[in-house]
């Protein structure tokens, strides 16, 4: 998904898209060049717990083969992004990975309580810094046995605290075109999920304590 494209139109959050990503970007690679990268990290000791590509590799096989046994109650909740690896590589892309965290990115899955079918789940993938996030909000749901998560994103919203300063609708895909999440495996006490998206990459989540 083209982010610019999305926002063509709404300056201000094509403005402070631009501003944060660039500035963040360069606090992060500052913090590589001097070996701090770890300091991102020590806030939550799950981090040193979490599973390496090789063990997600592995599940994904299983998940392909026999399913991952994941079910939609036990995906709903607040999962905040850990971890991405590109596509054909063995090693975590450390930048997105330290950007995701610095912007708080997150995954909101909750019951979409007023369809019975598809979609059955509400969705929203969203970045903070401070009080300003950005969010895109739709619906998706599970098919197949590994399973996957179609989704769509129905708006866009740039809010300040609880207050929206900006709401636009977006073009909802055809379902040959809608994104996914290919689950590959959740830990036995739900602290992690992980999933390869459509454009092949390998995303970690762990679950909001707060």
């Amino acid at each position: 998904m083209n982010l610019t494209k999305i926002l063509i139109g709404d300056s201000l959050v094509i403005f402070l898209a631009i501003f944060l990503v660039i500035f963040f970007r360069e606090q992060i690679s500052k913090q590589l060049s001097l070996g701090n990268f770890n300091s991102f990290n020590s806030k939550d000791e799950r981090l040193k717990r979490s599973p390496g590509l090789e063990e997600l590799l592995a599940l994904e096989i299983l998940a392909k083969k026999s399913g991952s046994g994941i079910e939609l109650d036990s995906i709903i909740g607040l999962w905040k992004f850990t971890s991405v690896w590109k596509k054909q590589t063995d090693k975590e892309d450390s930048l997105s990975s330290g950007l995701l965290r610095l912007f708080s990115a997150r995954l909101e899955i909750h019951k979409n309580e007023s369809s019975e079918g598809f979609p059955s789940l509400s969705i929203v993938n969203a970045i903070e810094f401070g009080s300003l996030s950005i969010r895109f909000v739709g619906l998706g749901g599970l098919r197949g046995p590994q399973p996957l998560l179609p989704f769509f994103f129905e708006s866009i919203e740039l809010k300040l605290g609880s207050a929206t300063l900006l709401k636009r609708s977006l073009d909802v895909p055809d379902q040959k075109n809608m994104p996914f999440f290919a689950l590959i495996g959740k830990a036995e006490n739900g602290e992690w999920l992980s999933a390869r998206g459509r454009g092949g990459g390998i995303a970690l989540w762990f679950k909001d304590q707060e």
